[in-house]
């Protein structure tokens, strides 16, 4: 399908012709001389050598285009191949140069004539050569200044007639002073030497400066019809007229190189009427041709504007009715050629939204009562007005873009939307080239409606700048945009692009937008004081996270699409982090667990022996189940295992890719043939999730334990030593009394701490054993046949 709207504004068609001759024929281009198919096919336009407009080609309708639509092509106002049409059009021929150029020759030939003339009867003072080859209208307006100073009243009202002449068209000649015709000054020079001439000879000047304003007058219309319709026919008959004006300026010269008494006899025999009157009669004829010529063009121009205009309008409506009924899911090859151009130069990133959308699509269901509770934080549906919403994650969930994106279309489908799922090695540039596009594809009428060609998607691929303006001007021709921003890495172009949204949402002039960014907290993002914190609000629970994570690499490894590697490599590192992020967890309720067990058994020891009474060691239970249940207490005891687990990169070691990969692999080669293809579309239940979850957990407790709890038993004995030496019989006093011994030793200035491990591997070869058995119980789960957990709860059990 073709692209190009713009017509060609040409001012009248000019067909292309193959031989010189007087009746020529046009040339064999069946696209020119077919008539319009039918109304369902798309017409492109192509610029000749001559600057004619003329169809080129015709493609059939493609599948989404209306049958209703609009016909794409009005009736031509004429025939171009009619002789008619052709004598006034057509460009020049060689013979027709040819005769051009003898009408130049003769033209000269009269200025010759009019020069040698001139040299017999001028002044010997008088450099000829110079007044005419250099004179102006001002050199012409001084000398008739000169004149009319030496006048009569009533000679000086015939003078003042020339002098207003030349003031009212000053502008006129002054452009016509810049031509290329050599004719202008000659006439320019001619005027001010006849006025020279004619200073002492007042009876002639009355009918002199009529005839030389109506000449002046002449040529300064000529000259413009010349410029507007430059055609053969009309360079024909201009020359005619300077040839005619020539021979009226030689034939003023000649006759004041004459003697008084012999001017004087000449007008008796023959008058000035008489001797003149035939070459102003040729010059008036051919001006009024001109004039006649010049009616004819502009109706010609006027016809074709028209239709042109009429043409291009019916395209339009035509080109937008079908963008409009594309379907959903259908790209044609119009969209995909603005894509290309968009990512010309980063190819390997104009995939990476679909291929996000396509894989978390499969999952992102699971994510409505997560995304819901950010929405009552971060806010992103259409608003009266503008508005920024901006959140900070370390690792934003990304399924919540597609849940945002089913929100949009639900909520305000009228108003475009597009998100940004940022990976690691997309740009700045790549990121708004998916924005535009994004918009496009669900308002592909846009592109006809404001005329957007492929050259403008060109220079935006060109400079970023202008794919920023082309970005803006988007929004503002479409009434408005939502924009869903979600990134989980850090670097120069997250920070810039961050930046760019915050200021132009700040300071924006069109229609409301709203703009929602997420990103991690780091220093080089921009300061924004109504920033939200939702990593302190809430968190998914790791039962959605790890699970979904794990199920995005098992679609990869089945090999169901193709995804370009830099998305493989963001799916596997979410499976890393999603599990170190729940490990920090894990290690948290091993070491609560642990402090509960040794609290447990170690009263009950000293309630065997007697060295406490039940109410004491229930008074002291209580205290340890406050602690674990304080927000304050447990917080910092979270913080402080978040922060020791820092020294575990985030980033998947490759040396545990290969390993998990190895496993993936042969996990998926077990699975039968014929069960491979129906993976892709399958989803869990929350209460299988519930159940993988667990066993992973389970899997992973080892590390932490070994990390976090070697010195649980000594710090809890501690602790309930000074608790027995002097028992409180009150229970509330007593809970507070427990509360603050454990947080003494294991707040921020505790003892514990002291005592954790810093073996890394130890954390390491916990989530690998947890990622393995995860795998394994994904696609156990996604087997079971009925959407049951049969299989998985015999396990569990």
């Amino acid at each position: 399908m073709s692209f190009n709207l713009r017509v060609n504004k040409t001012l009248f068609v000019r067909p292309k012709w193959t031989s010189s001759s007087s009746d020529p024929t046009p040339t064999s281009d069946p696209a020119a001389a077919q008539a319009p198919s039918s109304p369902g096919s798309q017409l492109t336009f192509s610029r000749s050598n001559s600057n004619q407009i003329s169809p080129v080609q015709r493609t059939s309708s493609a599948p989404w285009a209306s049958t209703s639509a609009s016909p794409l092509w009005a009736p031509a106002p004429w025939n171009p191949n009619d002789l008619a049409v052709r004598r006034f059009s057509k460009p020049a021929l060689p013979s027709q140069k040819q005769v051009l150029g003898e009408h130049v020759i003769s033209a000269r030939r009269a200025y010759a004539k009019a020069f040698v003339a001139i040299q017999k009867a001028a002044a010997k003072n008088m450099d000829v050569s110079a007044v005419l080859q250099q004179s102006t209208e001002q050199d012409v307006a001084d000398a008739a200044l000169d004149l009319y100073a030496g006048q009569s009243a009533a000679d000086k009202h015939i003078t003042s007639r020339f002098i207003d002449m030349l003031h009212h068209y000053h502008g006129v000649f002054d452009v016509l002073s810049q031509t290329d015709l050599s004719f202008l000054t000659i006439l320019w020079g001619g005027m001010k030497l006849i006025l020279i001439m004619a200073k002492n000879r007042g009876e002639l000047m009355t009918k002199i400066t009529d005839n030389l304003v109506d000449i002046g007058m002449a040529l300064s219309r000529v000259e413009m019809l010349i410029k507007l319709y430059p055609t053969a026919r009309m360079v024909e008959l201009t020359s005619r007229l300077y040839a005619a004006v020539l021979e009226f300026l030689e034939e003023i010269i000649l006759l004041f190189q004459r003697s008084a008494v012999r001017q004087l006899l000449s007008s008796l025999v023959q008058p000035f009427d008489e001797k003149f009157g035939r070459v102003m009669d040729r010059i008036q004829r051919v001006e009024g041709w001109i004039q006649k010529d010049a009616m004819v063009l502009h109706a010609m121009q006027s016809a074709s504007m028209f239709h042109h205009q009429t043409d291009s309008l019916l395209q339009r409506r035509h080109m937008e009715d079908a963008l409009n009924s594309i379907p959903a899911g259908y790209v044609p090859d119009i969209l995909l050629k603005i894509k290309d151009t968009l990512f010309e130069g980063f190819e390997s990133q104009a995939h990476y939204h679909e291929s996000l959308a396509e894989t978390y699509g499969v999952t992102s269901g699971a994510w409505g009562q997560w995304f819901a509770e950010e929405q009552r934080h971060l806010p992103s549906n259409l608003a009266p007005t503008t508005r920024l919403t901006h959140g900070l994650c370390d690792a934003p969930d990304f399924q919540h873009a597609l849940q945002w994106k089913a929100q949009q279309k639900a909520q305000s489908p009228h108003v475009p939307s597009a998100y940004i799922i940022w990976t690691p090695d997309m740009t700045a540039h790549s990121a708004i080239a998916s924005l535009i596009f994004q918009i496009i594809q669900q308002k592909p009428a846009v592109v006809a409606e404001r005329n957007i060609d492929m050259s403008m998607f060109s220079r935006a691929n060109a400079s970023i700048a202008a794919l920023w303006n082309l970005f803006v001007s988007l929004m503002k021709a479409l009434g408005g945009c939502l924009i869903y921003i979600s990134i989980g890495s850090i670097g120069p172009d997250e920070f810039a692009v961050v930046e760019k949204f915050v200021r132009a949402v700040k300071k924006w002039d069109g229609p409301p937008i709203s703009v929602t960014i997420i990103h991690p907290f780091n220093e080089g993002f921009i300061a924004d004081d109504s920033v939200i914190d939702i990593d302190g609000i809430y968190d998914v629970h790791p039962s959605l996270t790890t699970t979904d994570a794990l199920q995005h690499v098992l679609m990869l490894e089945l090999d169901l699409r193709d995804v370009p590697p830099t998305i493989r490599a963001l799916l596997w590192d979410a499976v890393w982090r999603e599990t170190r992020y729940a490990i920090i967890g894990v290690s948290f309720r091993q070491l609560t667990r642990e402090v509960q067990q040794c609290a447990e058994t170690l009263s009950q020891k000293l309630l065997d022996s007697g060295e406490i009474s039940t109410a004491d060691k229930e008074h002291w239970l209580a205290g340890v189940q406050r602690w674990v249940d304080h927000k304050v207490a447990s917080d910092n005891v979270r913080e402080q295992i978040q922060r020791h687990l820092d020294m575990i990169d985030l980033s998947l070691p490759e040396d545990v890719r290969k390993s998990l990969g190895r496993h993936v692999k042969l996990l998926i080669f077990r699975i039968d043939s014929d069960k491979v293809s129906t993976l892709g579309t399958k989803t869990m239940t929350q209460e299988q999730r519930d159940l993988i979850w667990g066993r992973m957990e389970e899997a992973m407790c080892a590390g932490p334990k070994t990390m976090f709890c070697s010195s649980v038993e000594e710090t809890v004995a501690d602790a309930l030593e000074v608790f027995t030496e002097v028992p409180s019989r009150n229970p509330k006093q007593a809970a507070v009394a427990v509360l603050k011994l454990l947080d003494e030793r294991f707040g921020w200035e505790g003892k514990w701490k002291e005592t954790i491990s810093s073996d890394a591997e130890l954390i390491v070869k916990s989530i690998l054993d947890g990622i393995t058995m995860g795998f394994g119980l994904v696609v156990e789960a996604l087997l079971e046949e009925n959407d049951g957990d049969t299989v998985l709860q015999d396990k569990q059990s």
